[in-house]
């Protein structure tokens, strides 16, 4: 698995992060939470896009991709 830089940006952003497949970088835009674990959960967000694109899993449209990046983030309350 290919190595993933975070990066952070402390202006305000449309977008709470995003994680570039190309570089695999990702940045997350500080101005753009409210709290440190809001800015936890953007962090984990991202790295979870990188696990998924970095391991060759079977190819996800982003629909399918977001869906499950949010139902693994929500699988400690569900359970």
């Amino acid at each position: 698995m290919a190595h993933l830089t975070v990066d952070f940006r402390c202006r305000k952003d449309e977008n709470r992060g995003i994680y570039y497949e190309e570089t695999n970088r990702c940045l997350i835009f500080l101005g753009s939470h409210e709290t440190l674990e809001d800015i936890y959960k953007t962090i984990t967000h991202e790295v979870l896009h990188h696990c998924f694109m970095a391991d060759d899993v079977d190819k996800m449209d982003e629909e399918q991709e977001e869906t499950l990046v949010h139902f693994v983030q929500w699988a400690d309350v569900a359970l």
